[in-house]
């Protein structure tokens, strides 16, 4: 005990010189203020949820990804297609409900991981019974139902279940009107439905004035999400797919990568990598002044498949030229595409390499007269 207790400052001061000095040479001064030169931040990344929607008899009813907004407040709400095709973790291509098969959660996190090109800080299973739970607070919801949702028996006769118009949604018809499906239509008119669920969910949270609005843990897991999409504007919309044979009972579909980057770029501004090395680790630097909020210039970073992990003041703030530093040979194509991506700046090599980024991006003045601010 006495030498553990001794070595309580060795490890402490390991810590220390481990922050300030890291294995491959680059020193970081201590600076607490962000107004002087040589500040740096980690950056939080945007949080991430993954939710699978189960049915009653265990089927994958519906994959929807939950980003929050800073501050969690607002966000996006984004309901992937489970017919869509995705990188399985072997590089083959599968839909998203057929890697899932009978079960295969880790395969369908990172299938869908793949497919948006980023990371979850957590995936969420939910069953019927815990969406009558969640929902029940602020039930009956008004949704305006855009069509009418039939069943279909043995004989072929159908029977509406719930007419086009407005409807009073109890909290135990949720999930029947979510995943119900008419005979031969799409998944993406399905999906419409939900959107007009969410809708009225989140407006309904928002609107009480109940404290268990949403039930249970609101600092963490789904009901933090809930909550804080809820509390700002959330951006409710269906991935951007086209079906692989237009007019198929049982389509599938596919996703145009420019397109999904431009969606996941604006609702997830701070992403990290679906697999590591996905994304090339950037520090971003003010070299004209303390840094404000660059959110142009990091736009710009990440659609370029870059992960902001630093942000901060160079150790000067005269420069004139925006400085994109490569860490190793192996991030040179890489510091190449950030500097096509932010249109201007001079791409060299780092001397020193380290482990903690990728690339350096210092921004100069012509980032000014480009973006605005020190960056944007």
């Amino acid at each position: 005990m006495v030498l553990l207790i001794a070595a309580i400052p060795v490890l402490a001061m390991v810590g220390y010189r481990t922050l300030r000095d890291t294995t491959t040479g680059r020193r970081i001064d201590a600076q607490n203020d962000p107004k002087k030169t040589r500040y740096e931040a980690n950056v939080l990344p945007t949080p991430v949820m993954l939710l699978v929607e189960m049915g009653t008899d265990n089927s994958l009813q519906g994959l929807t990804m939950l980003a929050l907004g800073a501050g969690d407040t607002g966000g996006a709400v984004v309901f992937i297609p489970t017919g869509t095709v995705a990188p399985q973790a072997d590089g083959t291509l599968a839909t998203l409900s057929n890697t899932f098969g009978k079960g295969d959660f880790g395969g369908l996190e990172q299938a869908t991981a793949n497919l948006l090109k980023l990371s979850f800080d957590q995936v969420v299973v939910v069953t019927a019974d815990q969406w009558q739970q969640f929902a029940a607070p602020v039930s009956p919801l008004s949704v305006d139902n855009p069509d009418r949702v039939a069943v279909s028996d043995a004989r072929g006769r159908t029977t509406t279940v719930f007419p086009p118009g407005p409807l009073q949604l109890r909290a135990d018809q949720i999930v029947t009107y979510m995943h119900a499906r008419n005979q031969n239509e799409s998944e993406l008119a399905q999906l419409i439905r939900k959107q007009a669920v969410w809708s009225a969910w989140l407006s309904a949270i928002k609107a009480s004035k109940s404290p268990g609005a949403v039930p249970g843990e609101t600092k963490s897991g789904f009901g933090r999400y809930l909550l804080g999409l809820s509390k700002g504007a959330a951006d409710i919309t269906t991935l951007p797919v086209r079906a692989q044979a237009p007019g198929a009972i049982n389509e599938s579909y596919v996703t145009e990568p420019a397109t999904v980057q431009a969606l996941i770029t604006r609702d997830v501004p701070l992403p990290t990598p679906a697999k590591m090395g996905d994304r090339v680790r950037v520090r971003l630097l003010s070299g004209t002044g303390p840094i404000g909020s660059p959110n142009t210039v990091a736009g710009e970073i990440v659609a370029a498949g870059g992960q902001i992990t630093i942000i901060g003041n160079a150790d000067r703030f005269d420069y004139t030229t925006t400085q994109i530093i490569y860490n190793g040979d192996q991030f040179a194509a890489a510091a190449q595409k950030l500097r096509d991506a932010l249109g201007i700046g001079e791409v060299s090599s780092s001397p020193t390499p380290n482990d903690i980024e990728d690339v350096t991006v210092i921004l100069g003045q012509d980032a000014t007269a480009r973006y605005g601010g020190n960056g944007g």
